[in-house]
C-alpha cells in the first residue's frame, strides 16, 4: 500500500521567494532558525512558516529519502532545523579513493604481502561508503589510472623477506641480511632499515651500516635471508633518500665527476624539458645544438643512457 501524501497549497511567487529565502537563511542558523523568529523575518504568520517548512520536508530528501528541513521542539519553542550534514564534495570522496588505489597499486608491485593486503581492505571500506553515483564514476578506475611496468622483476619468492623488511622499516628494528653480491660470494650485514626505494621496475633497500655508519643500497632479489632484531635505532634526522638517487640515471654508486655532453640540434628541446639530474647545466649554442654539464657518478647506467641517443651526442673530453 502506496504511503498516503497530503497536498500542501500550490505555492505562489510571493511564496517560492520565502521558500528561497528560508533554503539559503538556514545556514545562519547552525543550531536551528525559531519558527517565531522566521516568521517575523519573511513577515508571514507562524502558521504559514510551518506550511513552508512542511513543502520543504516533502521536496528536499537526502540520498537516503529523509527530509532535510525538520521542525524541532527545543525549550526556546519549535525550530527549524536541517537535519542532514553537509555531503562532501563528490570530488574530495573520489580523490580520496584514488589515492589508496594508487597506493594498493604501488603495494600490488611487492607481491602478495601483509601491507598489499591491508590496502585493498581499506580500500573496499571506502567504496563502500561512496553514493552510487561515485561508485558508477570510478567504474573503469583501473583504465583510468594505469601503472605501465619498467621490466618489472618478480618477486613472488621474495614475500616473507619484503613483509619483514616492510615491518623493520616502519618499527626501526636493527636486521642482520644475508646478501648475494653479483660474483655469487654471500655476505652477512648488520643495518639499520631506512628506505625501500622503487626504481625503474625494481626494488632497493637503502640502509645505514651498524658497522660503518654509511647508506648502502641493496638490491632487493640478492637479499636471500633476513632476521629481525630487537634492537631499535633512531631514524637520522639529516638523512634523505635523494642523496642516494642520482636522477634518472640510476643510484649513487662512486665519486661524482664532471661530464659533458654535446646534443644535436634536434634534441635541444627535448633534452631541456626535462630534470635529469639536479647537477644539470645547459649551454645553448649557435648551430643549434646544446652543450649539457652533469657532475654525476660515470656509471653504466650514465653510459647506456648515452648510447640511447646513438649519434646524436657526443662526449666532450674535459
Amino acid at each position: 500500500m502506496k504511503p498516503k501524501i497530503t497536498n500542501y497549497r500550490k505555492p505562489t511567487y510571493a511564496d517560492g521567494i520565502n521558500l528561497a529565502r528560508i533554503v539559503d537563511g538556514i545556514s545562519h542558523y547552525p543550531f536551528g532558525w525559531q519558527l517565531k523568529e522566521l516568521a517575523q523575518d519573511l513577515g508571514v504568520s507562524e502558521r504559514t512558516a510551518r506550511r513552508y517548512i512542511k513543502a520543504l520536508s516533502q521536496e528536499f530528501l537526502d540520498d537516503e529519502g529523509n527530509p532535510i528541513f525538520a521542525i524541532e521542539k527545543k525549550e526556546q519553542g519549535a525550530v527549524l532545523i536541517k537535519t542532514s550534514k553537509e555531503p562532501k564534495p563528490i570530488s574530495a570522496s573520489i580523490y580520496h579513493l584514488i589515492s589508496v588505489y594508487l597506493a594498493l597499486e604501488f603495494f600490488k608491485m611487492l607481491g602478495e604481502n601483509v601491507v598489499a593486503f591491508s590496502v585493498e581492505n581499506v580500500f573496499e571500506i571506502m567504496e563502500k561508503q561512496l553514493s552510487p553515483r561515485e561508485r558508477d564514476l570510478l567504474k573503469d578506475l583501473p583504465r583510468k589510472f594505469y601503472t605501465a611496468p619498467y621490466a618489472q622483476k618478480d618477486y613472488s619468492n621474495k614475500v616473507d623477506i619484503l613483509e619483514d623488511l616492510i615491518k623493520a622499516i616502519v618499527y626501526q628494528n636493527i636486521i642482520k641480511i644475508t646478501y648475494k653480491r653479483p660474483s655469487g660470494e654471500e655476505w652477512n650485514y648488520t643495518l639499520e632499515p631506512l628506505t625501500l626505494l622503487y626504481h625503474k621496475g625494481g626494488f632497493y633497500l637503502i640502509a645505514r651500516s651498524v658497522k660503518h655508519q654509511y647508506s648502502v643500497y641493496f638490491n632487493l632479489e640478492r637479499i636471500q635471508n633476513i632476521q629481525l632484531q630487537s634492537e631499535k635505532f633512531e631514524y637520522p634526522k639529516k638523512y634523505h633518500p635523494e642523496q642516494m638517487l642520482e636522477g634518472a640515471f640510476g643510484i649513487f654508486a662512486g665519486p661524482a665527476k664532471e661530464i659533458k655532453l654535446r646534443f644535436a640540434p634536434e634534441l635541444k628541446e627535448y633534452i631541456t624539458a626535462y630534470k635529469w639530474h639536479k647537477s644539470q647545466k645547459f649551454e645553448p649554442l649557435k648551430d643549434g645544438s646544446v652543450i649539457m654539464t652533469l657532475k654525476v657518478t660515470d656509471s653504466e647506467e650514465l653510459k647506456a643512457w648515452v648510447r640511447s641517443f646513438g649519434r646524436k651526442v657526443k662526449r666532450i673530453k674535459s
